[in-house]
């Protein structure tokens, strides 16, 4: 059946074509396995809370009739704002307006952050801890826009009246003039009872939920599955959440040989400007596949601070594949924690993760800024072979591998590696940083992360990152870090047909390069047709200078990492290090989004 929802519909139907809803939620009341609910364009100011099921082959569909043009959002045009004193206004609102949930009298964390958030202009504005702070902002020096922190508000209850107000300083604005939302509602989409299965979310622009910080305890973002399976999310434009964009629920994650586990699919989506994650998964993330996804702009205002914020974040990671993504513009691209297991990083491009570039590192800011460092890759607790192949990871830092079993394969990585070693060797490489661990012993060479066929390319950082890097390394050789044991898979290179050798070391087939030395150039031009490397490497790169690495128990049962980032098969056992199997490939379109 379809179900036809219009907000700008003359009167409330009954859900037909001719006489349509006029709310989602009307339609979400009712559908049923196999049902249809189109979207028409408009403005939605709700929460849709979905009431049933889909099934595997009757999955329940929620679609935009036109790309991106019905909106959900969690945020409300407020006017009414008294003027106090200078660039500082006041707005006063009744508790009661907000109904069961004012995200003004709720924290994020176990700071002064509150749920909620105010936009001026489709910006969002910095909360402080004090009205001192309004009156006479100062500037982040950590945000990407350092001019608009000044743009602050600080807001308290009043018990006596049973209200909140807020105070905001809104410069030379006037507040009544221009367009100023208040976040109001939590979620955009999020079923509040628990294990509602394959459902399907497809062209919906969603925006400015007032949710929580995701954890264990927490499991909600803009949209939120509350341990489903089996949900696609796919065309949508995710954005503006106060923390998470999409939380894939806490749930007891199952072995990944069960076959009843339906993942999440989470493709062809842009997602951006959260405060904490873009995607994120804690206990509940049944092997999910996050695929083809732009992703930028998470948590580059610096408001919120934890040392696993980033544009994906999976906790635990037991199957995962993580697959053609674009993801650039944030304090950190993908951070993998608590069981990481048989997951797949292919095929995705990193690029300008980190912090901004105006910033500068003194005695006094200096751990601050190392706990706002972030990385394209950070895994910990691997538990079995975790690849990372046919990537470009390209921001200063590029990697943190804190933990054994990471195996990476034809990457092209241009920033600062760190990486868990079972030897006491390469302490001063320039092209590695070795995590200091306790209680070393001699073990497999598999047992340590491995590097095979990549192109690394050493970085000629900005100053105050260099110094930034140097005291995070610093650091991190006075902290042991656990030791985690990989499975029983070993590492082997092609001899010629059918034939397969056991590499006997944790590195073979790299080359190396020094932009600074060797003139090597490598940038990113992004523009309307997409994203392309803007590079010279053609010139010092040699082909088939390598041979074909395949991971597994046994030579016969190995898995061959035998295409290229472009998907093309890497034909015989001589191959060429980095992301592409031949040169000219570096002249192609990285990325492009596919709607």
């Amino acid at each position: 059946m379809q179900i036809f929802v219009d907000i700008n519909a003359s009167e409330n139907g009954n859900g037909s074509q001719d006489f349509p809803f006029k709310y989602i939620q009307q339609a979400a009341d009712i559908a049923q396995p196999g049902d249809y609910v189109q979207v028409m364009p408009g403005e939605y100011h709700e929460e849709v809370h979905p009431q049933y099921s889909g099934t595997s082959d009757k999955p329940i569909i929620y679609a935009s009739a036109k790309q991106n043009r019905a909106i959900i959002t969690g945020a409300d045009r407020v006017t009414g704002w008294q003027h106090v004193a200078g660039p500082v206004w006041q707005l006063k609102l009744p508790n009661a307006e907000f109904g069961d949930y004012n995200p003004y009298n709720v924290l994020v964390d176990q700071t002064f952050n509150h749920a909620g958030e105010i936009f001026l202009n489709n910006k969002a504005m910095y909360e402080v801890n004090q009205l001192a702070k309004v009156e006479t902002p100062s500037e982040n020096k950590l945000s990407r826009d350092r001019k608009f922190t000044c743009y602050t508000w600080y807001t308290e209850q009043l018990p006596a009246e049973d209200s909140t107000v807020i105070y905001a300083n809104f410069q030379a604005q006037n507040p009544n003039d221009e367009y100023v939302e208040l976040t109001f509602r939590e979620t955009c989409f999020y079923p509040e009872k628990a294990g509602l299965n394959h459902l399907i979310l497809s062209g919906f622009t969603m925006t400015k939920a007032a949710c929580r910080w995701a954890s264990s305890q927490y499991n909600k973002g803009i949209i939120g599955t509350n341990r489903g399976q089996g949900w696609k999310i796919t065309k949508c434009d995710i954005s503006h959440a106060k923390c998470s964009g999409i939380s894939l629920g806490r749930n007891i994650v199952p072995t990944i040989d069960d076959d009843k586990v339906y993942p999440h699919r989470i493709k062809n989506n842009t997602i951006h400007d959260c405060g904490q994650t873009g995607i994120i998964g804690v206990e509940g993330n049944p092997s999910p596949i996050i695929e083809h996804n732009s992703i930028y702009n998470i948590n580059v205002r610096q408001n919120l601070v934890s040392d696993d914020v980033s544009a994906i974040n999976l906790s635990p990671a037991i199957g995962a594949k993580i697959l053609r993504n674009c993801i650039h513009d944030c304090t950190r691209g993908i951070w993998l924690g608590g069981k990481v297991e048989d997951t797949q990083i292919s095929r995705n491009v990193f690029y300008n993760n980190s912090l901004p570039d105006s910033f500068e590192v003194t005695n006094e800011n200096r751990e601050d800024l190392v706990a706002a460092l972030g990385e394209d890759i950070e895994i910990k607790d691997s538990m079995g072979v975790t690849s990372i192949d046919n990537n470009f990871l390209l921001s200063d830092c590029a990697l943190k591998l804190e933990s054994k079993g990471v195996l990476l394969v034809h990457n092209l990585i241009n920033g600062s590696v760190e990486w868990l070693s079972n030897t006491n060797v390469a302490e001063n490489d320039p092209y590695y940083h070795r995590l200091y661990q306790q209680n070393v012993t001699e073990s497999a060479p598999y047992d340590s992360s491995c590097f095979y066929n990549n192109v690394f390319i050493r970085k000629n950082l900005r100053s105050e990152m260099a110094k930034l890097i140097a005291f995070a390394h610093e650091q991190a050789s006075e902290q042991p870090i656990d030791n985690h044991i990989s499975d029983d898979n070993a590492a082997y290179v092609g001899l010629a047909s059918g034939q397969r050798s056991y590499i006997p070391a944790n590195k073979a087939g790299n080359i190396f390069m020094n932009d600074e030395q060797e003139d090597v150039k490598v940038a990113i031009d992004s523009n309307e047709d997409g994203v392309f490397l803007d590079s010279n490497i053609c010139d010092y790169l040699n082909e088939d200078t390598s041979r074909v690495i395949a991971v597994g128990v046994t030579p016969e049962t190995a898995r061959d990492f035998d295409t290229d980032f472009l998907g093309n098969h890497r034909e015989g056992i001589s191959v060429t290090a980095g992301p592409f199997d031949a040169k000219e490939e570096y002249s192609r379109r990285l990325f492009r989004l596919l709607f």
